[in-house]
């Protein structure tokens, strides 16, 4: 419990959280078509089912899907958060010791406003990740050699294999959807629309919280939003290699139970370079 208390403090891009939908396409989406009709299939499906399932049909572990990719990420971390008002803050602390994120805890305390952005190279070989040049970009603040240390030892964040992550999360809401339809209960399952990107043609379902971006034919995701609350998340996708939409940038932002901790927000940013 108390080791899933800092990674909401830390390593909050693996929480359920989303965001609205960007106002602004890229430069290269030249219409949207909001369609008022729903599109029903020959077998009863639903246009919406018909393109969930193709993305769950088509889904597939990255390791199968590529076998070498070498990449670089960067992170941005920001808070505007007194941890030093929150309950259990001793109990809090000793399990983070124990944990070994003493030292990124107590940095996280010493400054109410914090931000840092780190950077590191991905080499990606047959599912298996290995990481180099993990390295300290920007500090709002200054923080010791061993804050910094930590902070730079613990970052499964960036190493994270978040192409698999995203697919999981999909069918995750797809699968808590179906338990509602099974139960006669309003699932929030909607075809909104579609766009061209370049000579792609470019579905939005939305999924109750969630909006997912489909690209025609290849069946992958080319962007995501997710809304719990106050708490959004924004990831956007790009090809990579042919048929292949890998994250490209995505961020997060956070505002924590206020019965539980104190009045504020946790906002992650990541980018993605491929080579």
């Amino acid at each position: 419990m108390e080791r899933r208390l800092l990674l909401i403090l830390f390593l909050i891009a693996l929480l359920p959280v989303g965001s609205r939908a960007q106002e602004d396409e890229d430069e290269d989406i030249y219409a949207t078509q909001n369609l008022n009709e729903v599109v029903i299939l020959a077998d009863g499906q639903t246009f919406e089912e018909y393109l969930v399932k193709q993305v769950l049909e088509h889904a597939s572990p990255l390791k199968k899907r590529v076998q070498t990719l070498n990449y670089a990420v960067t992170c941005k971390l920001d808070k505007d958060l007194d941890l030093k008002q929150m309950s259990h803050r001793r109990t809090i602390t000793f399990a983070a010791r124990l944990a070994g994120y003493g030292q990124i805890l107590s940095a996280l305390m010493e400054h109410q406003v914090f931000g840092i952005t780190m950077a590191e190279d991905i080499s990606f070989n047959k599912g298996r990740i290995k990481t180099s040049n993990v390295r300290m970009v920007e500090m709002r603040q200054e923080l010791t050699e061993k804050q910094v240390r930590a902070f730079l030892k613990h970052d499964g964040i960036m190493s994270s294999n978040v192409y698999d992550k995203f697919y999981e999360k999909v069918r995750d809401k797809a699968k808590e959807l179906k338990k509602k339809y099974r139960k006669k209960q309003e699932t929030g399952m909607k075809y909104v629309g579609s766009y061209t990107m370049g000579n792609r043609t470019i579905y939005k379902v939305k999924l109750d919280n969630m909006l997912i971006h489909i690209v025609d034919g290849c069946w992958q995701i080319r962007m995501i939003d997710y809304v719990e609350g106050q708490n959004r998340m924004h990831g956007e996708f790009r090809e990579v290699r042919p048929d292949l939409f890998l994250l490209s940038k995505g961020n997060a932002k956070i505002y924590p139970d206020r019965k539980k901790w104190p009045n504020g927000y946790i906002a992650l940013q990541m980018t993605y370079t491929y080579r």
